[in-house]
């Protein structure tokens, strides 16, 4: 902590003076003096609900002597009065220094006597100052992938799939096969079930099933059964997989047939909407270039963030970068320590990164005047409104129900920041 004390003053007639020190980075070192008269008027206070609380015997409630409060409960009294002294005039003292904490403080060096003056040291880091140098000037590039025939033709599978039939065959299952199944857990004998086979039903490659036991299915046809040792996960996340036996019996392998994509079946598909396969596929591939346009402007935006990062170096304070991570990990009673450590370890950069763009964004907006008023607000709730065919009243009133209120005006800022953003440097579009 460097000497440097760059403040020192009283807080109006409060009874608290405060020296700051600046330290290393954005460190800083309040020593806080809170007067005398303050001291006994607090103790005084403390003394005298705790007189008006307390039951003794030989006392009426609330009309123990002070004297005898003093002498039975002095040290308990001392404790409350320092603890309250401390939090009052630390809040007090930020308040007049105009810092912001980036975390708690670390209190230390406390030194009373009931009567005489309180004096501590509060070890503090406060929120950076950040002041943008460079916000334009980069070269940058907007990939957007095009639409594929593939894509869409998964996409009208997966709608004819909801019209398909399952057809039974006298082949082995395969991968987008529907089994019937029986499965059962295997002794040390060859064939000693444990219990009954239970009887399932589902589609390979759903995720259903585990994998070995997928993997054991795709061996046999229908009727066939057989015994297989299947890796189960461990119980832990640490622990090693467990082998098990297990026995597999396939009752019934379905195939599914789908059905021939026309007119007819587009219009059940789509309630309407659609009534040609022509006008179907057109709505696809313009629904897959706007998702395509909106990951490429999801990337294109990262690239800025970084550019801007590289471009204005700052660093943060370590107790914001733990406050952080105390918002994402929110471990259980009980967890592992050290599990919790190494988690915190390795989303600490992520959490760096997080915490820097935010800044950035929050400074820019402040400095281009880029805030979103209620009218701001209003017209993109008209946007929402007509687009999703409801009146603006409903849709302002669904988004306050779910606190989306200040995330849809937060959304706001965030395009005219980046529109802000692209203005200023040099975007290639590429495909």
């Amino acid at each position: 902590m460097a000497d440097d004390t760059i403040e020192s003053k009283g807080v109006g007639d409060t009874g608290i003076d405060v020296a700051v020190e600046v330290g290393d980075g954005w460190s800083r070192r309040l020593t806080i003096t809170v007067a005398p008269e303050r001291v006994s008027r607090a103790r005084a206070r403390e003394r005298n609900r705790l007189s008006k609380s307390i039951r003794l015997k030989g006392f009426r409630k609330g009309r123990v002597p002070a004297d005898v409060v003093e002498q039975r409960f002095g040290t308990e009294l001392d404790q409350i009065v320092q603890e309250r002294l401390i939090e009052d005039a630390y809040r007090e003292a930020i308040d007049s220094t105009e810092l912001q904490p980036a975390g708690a403080a670390s209190v230390s060096n406390v030194q009373y006597t009931p009567g005489e003056r309180l004096t501590f040291q509060a070890e503090v880091e406060i929120m950076p100052t950040l002041e943008l140098s460079r916000v334009g000037g980069f070269r940058l590039k907007r990939e957007t992938a095009p639409v594929t025939d593939v894509e869409v033709r998964q996409i009208l599978d997966r709608i004819l799939s909801d019209f398909a039939r399952w057809r039974e065959g006298d082949r082995k299952a395969g991968q987008g096969d529907r089994v019937a199944v029986r499965v059962a857990p295997l002794g040390e004998g060859e064939d000693e079930r444990t219990e009954e086979a239970k009887p399932y039903r589902f589609v390979l490659g759903s995720g259903q099933a585990l994998p070995d036991v997928e993997q054991a299915i795709t061996t046999l046809g229908a009727g066939e059964s057989g015994a297989f040792l299947v890796e189960f996960p461990g119980e832990g996340e640490d622990s090693a997989p467990e082998g098990r036996r297990l026995f597999v019996a396939v009752d019934a392998v379905e195939e599914q047939v789908l059905p021939e994509l026309d007119d007819e079946l587009v219009k059940r598909a789509t309630g309407g909407a659609q009534e040609t396969t022509e006008e179907l596929e057109q709505v696809i591939r313009a629904d897959l270039a706007r998702h395509h346009a909106e990951e490429a402007e999801g990337k294109l935006r990262g690239a800025i963030l970084e550019a801007l990062i590289d471009a204005n170096s700052f660093t943060l304070p370590q107790s914001l970068i733990d406050r952080y991570l105390d918002g994402m990990l929110r471990a259980p009673e009980g967890s592992d320590p050290v599990e919790l450590r190494q988690a915190r370890e390795a989303l600490a950069p992520h959490a760096e990164r997080q915490i820097k763009e935010e800044m950035i964004l929050d400074r820019l907006i402040e400095r281009e005047s880029l805030r979103a008023g209620d009218e701001d607000v209003g017209a993109r709730i008209e946007e929402l409104a007509e687009r999703s065919g409801s009146t603006a009243a409903s849709v302002r009133r669904q988004l306050a129900k779910e606190g989306q209120l200040d995330s849809l005006k937060r959304s706001i800022e965030m395009d005219r920041a980046f529109e802000y953003l692209k203005s200023q440097s040099e975007i290639e579009d590429a495909s």
